[in-house]
């Protein structure tokens, strides 16, 4: 048999056989950790999807194993690699180390054939198709499709996809899609896919003969060393297996060694609802990449009802012709009578109940016939552990081939395997859902491992903001759970892709110093014992220095604007008044309220309140005047505050608690106001640069009303200015429910407390009630082995994600590729001792 595709046009391909084929790339739920009530809604709309295909039609599942380049073309896009080298020698780095994993992804592709009405339409039909194939075979040039004819068909074609259900997404296959498709069924297990092309704005035309010939050899006969003669052909094979290869490929690719197995029984007992999701077995294996095509014709119910009112009133002329005959055989025909009165009720409950006849095949590829008959094997037994049963039928694997190809008439041996059933039960089966995260483009962050089928995990912070997104993110975990090292890897790449970060260190060895100093020319600003001035009135322009000082030194001194104080501080920093009464920073305002040329309403007292700060050593980052102002666009700023003491938050709130905190808890509050407005004003400067603002135990920023508004700021309103938050701390309860709620993006690592696990289960929109869940994430998420907190290396990194879209699925942090920032993103404090200032 040869291909059967004749042209393409748009999305619509015209065939050999007379018949014009419709396509579309499809997009499947987020289904695996997703609650009852939503995976019932999600059955609902399948159900409405099987309603609305019209007579046959074809929904494929295709397995796609990506490529190294496939994956590095996604890190790659939008990216100057000329301008960003650190980049470029990352994504040279991962083609090699991506080959470890083989991360892939599922295709959800929908193949509609169009109905040709009347006498005419249907000789029009047949006569372009016979008139292509004479013209091939006597060797004339094909015509091409009329304008009119493709406009008719597009319309035709887009009518029916109307009312398929708005969540799948059906996008009009174009026809680099369909060449994509076709290369895929040739090279099936041989790991060789490209990324699937991107929808065209204009889609090309092609001619069938951008679809390469395939040569198929039922049983590998080809392959059999046995001498063919005139008198004693070659002995038959009887090996279930289809070779498949390309006679005319330049790159001389190894044949495909495929298996096609049909769906041939179903679990005697029916199935339940959730578990009945056969189609997602097909993702359950790590090494063995498994298509699947379920071939479906749906029939109205009325039709179907006056069929079996036919097939009853056959029934009931048999009883009449059997009377007086043995029970047994009265037996056989009350279990069909029942049969078929209890499926027409279930037609005649609801009137849009339709009748599904469908054929489900599941195809494995691999390079040799060994390896292809062991997959299939494989396949198959875990099958038959839910009481499913696939069989590889002898003899017909080239005719089942065919039978996942668009544009093929169904066979008889597809007829074969057929079952029937009702829209509503065959939507229990859900083939179209998917498991994926993250974004389609953007640095590789991680490996999804919701299955046992790896897919890869980009997070395009800049492409968020340019699709008008957050980009902010937030993780949580406990000590030891790979949070820290999520939060460097993220941060990474903002700084590789040419993009800033602004990020507070904790730690009293320095961990994201360290990290800074190893992955770009950072700026380390020790804020006890500082080599910089953070001084506002320093570093920004006038206009945004005043607000920003204004609002940190109302925190710091606990006055109200609009007291005496607060009047004359907003006076005194107004860029008119500064312009006339000129001052470097902070120090020289405080000498200048303390002077007679100050004749603001008290302005003396103020001076006086300031200086009592200007006077301590630990505030030196913020007074002194001696110190070089903080290069503000560096491409890593880290404020160190380890020496910075902080009250509690109770103490923060109540007015007297607060009135005796010692001098040193005061400023501390201060600062983390400060380095969030420093933060804000820098990230929010540049809207064509990317930058960030990470900072690891959150709670002490988000203490403050003044931290909380400030990252809320960057939540909301940091897409505009491509600007996002990066928040990390050990309980997700950070903030403010409203804070927590913004952030889309969202990361758990491993909790052994069931409080805090429980916690984060419903951060991530999962039942916390689900034990199996809890058990999954507090023992089974890069589970500690021994007492010394040692986890295994494969199992380092391993979490849960909630992505922008809201899909969850478990993940496994990959370090970067490259040595150098793989080891920074690795550094503790343990090990790096020696490279942070005592």
């Amino acid at each position: 048999m040869e291909q059967p595709t004749l042209s393409m046009a748009a999305n619509i391909r015209w065939t050999k056989s007379g018949v014009v084929w419709a396509d579309y790339v499809l997009s499947g739920m987020d289904y695996g950790y997703r609650p009852n009530v939503d995976k019932r809604t999600a059955r609902t709309l399948h159900t409405m999807l099987v309603r609305a295909l019209p007579g046959e039609s074809m929904l494929m599942g295709i397995a796609s194993s990506l490529s190294a380049e496939a994956v590095v073309a996604r890190m790659t896009e939008g990216v100057d690699l000329d301008v960003h080298t650190d980049w470029a020698i990352e994504c040279e780095a991962t083609l090699d180390s991506i080959e470890l994993y083989r991360p892939g992804q599922r295709v959800f592709y929908l193949s509609i054939p169009l109905t040709t009405t009347g006498l005419a339409g249907q000789a029009k039909a047949a006569t372009h198709a016979a008139w292509t194939s004479l013209s091939d075979f006597i060797g004339l040039p094909r015509t091409s499709v009329p304008e009119d004819e493709v406009r008719a068909r597009i319309r035709q074609a887009d009518l029916i996809v109307a009312d398929i259900p708005a969540v799948f997404e059906a996008r009009p296959a174009t026809p680099a899609q369909m060449v994509w498709l076709w290369q895929h069924s040739m090279t099936r297990g041989l790991h060789v896919d490209r990324d699937m092309p991107g929808a065209a704005s204009t889609p090309s035309p092609k001619s069938g003969a951008a679809l390469a010939p395939a040569r198929l050899d039922e049983g590998a006969q080809s392959d059999r060393d046995a001498p063919t003669t005139w008198w004693r052909p070659k002995v038959p094979t009887f090996s279930r297996v289809l070779k498949v290869d390309q006679p005319y490929d330049i790159d001389d690719r190894p044949a495909s060694y495929q298996v096609i197995l049909a769906l041939a029984d179903m679990p005697s007992g029916g199935v339940l609802f959730p578990g009945s999701e056969f189609f997602s077995l097909a993702d359950d294996f790590g090494d063995i990449d498994v298509d699947f095509v379920a071939r479906l014709k749906v029939t109205a119910g009325a039709d179907v009802m006056r069929a079996n009112k036919r097939a009853l009133e056959n029934l009931k002329e048999q009883y009449e012709q059997r009377e007086g005959e043995l029970a047994g055989g009265q037996g056989a025909l009350d279990i069909a009578a029942s049969a078929l009165t209890e499926y027409s009720s279930l037609l005649e409950t609801n009137r849009d109940e339709v009748e599904v006849a469908w054929t489900a095949l599941f195809a494995v590829g691999a390079p040799t016939e060994e390896q292809a008959l062991a997959e299939a094997q494989t396949v198959k037994k875990s099958f038959e552990h839910q009481d499913y049963k696939l069989v590889a039928p002898l003899g017909f694997q080239e005719d089942l081939w065919w039978a996942m190809i668009p544009g093929v008439p169904s066979s008889k041996i597809v007829r074969e395997f057929g079952h029937i059933t009702t829209s509503t039960h065959f939507a229990a089966y859900m083939p179209f859902t998917r498991n994926d995260l993250g974004d389609s483009s953007g640095p590789l962050l991680a490996l999804n491992i919701t299955a046992a089928r790896i897919g890869a995990v980009h997070n395009d912070i800049l492409g968020k903001s340019l699709r008008d997104q957050s980009s902010s993110w937030a993780v949580t975990g406990e000590l030891g759970s790979g949070k820290s090292v999520t939060m460097k890897v993220i941060a990474g790449h903002v700084v590789d892709c040419g993009g800033q970060v602004i990020g507070i260190d904790q730690s009293d060895l320095g961990e994201y110093a360290n990290w800074a100093r190893a992955v770009t020319d950072a700026v380390i600003v020790d804020l006890v014992e500082p080599d910089y001035s953070t001084d506002p009135l320093r570093i920004f322009p006038p206009n945004i220095a005043a607000e920003m000082t204004q609002s940190v030194m109302l925190a710091l001194l606990r006055i109200q604007p609009t007291s005496t104080h607060g009047k004359a501080l907003a006076k005194v920093l107004e860029p008119s008044y500064r312009a006339k009464h000129p001052y470097a920073g902070l120090g020289e305002l405080t000498e200048h309220l303390l002077s007679a040329d100050c004749l603001i309403d008290g302005a003396y007292d103020l001076g006086e309140e300031m200086n009592v700060y200007a006077r301590l050593t630990y505030a030196a980052a913020l007074f002194a005047k001696d110190l070089p102002a903080l290069p503000i666009t560096a491409p890593a700023i880290i404020f160190r505050t380890h020496r910075v003491e902080l009250p509690t938050q109770l103490q923060t709130e109540k007015q007297h608690l607060y009135d005796n905190l010692p001098l040193e808890k005061r400023f501390g509050h201060a600062v983390y106001t400060l380095i969030a407005k420093i933060a804000r004003g820098q990230c929010f400067a540049d809207a064509d640069q990317m930058a960030l603002f990470l900072v690891d135990e959150a709670h002490h920023l988000l203490n403050a009303d003044d931290g909380i508004d400030i990252v809320e700021d960057f939540v909301l309103q940091g897409r505009k200015s491509s600007a996002a938050v990066g928040l990390g701390d050990q309980d997700c309860a950070f903030g403010t429910p409203k804070l927590r709620g913004l952030i889309k993006t969202r990361f758990v690592h491993r909790h052994t407390d069931e409080g805090l696990a429980k916690r984060a289960i419903e951060w991530l929109g999962l039942d916390p009630e689900n034990q199996d869940l809890v058990k999954e994430l507090t023992e089974q998420t890069a589970p500690v082995t021994g007492k010394d907190g040692y986890v295994e290396p494969h199992r380092r990194g391993e979490g849960y994600m909630r992505d922008g879209s809201g899909n969850v699925g478990r993940i496994k942090t990959l370090l970067p590729a490259t040595e150098s920032r793989r080891e920074a993103a690795l550094t503790t404090p343990k090990d790096n001792k020696k490279l942070v200032k005592a």
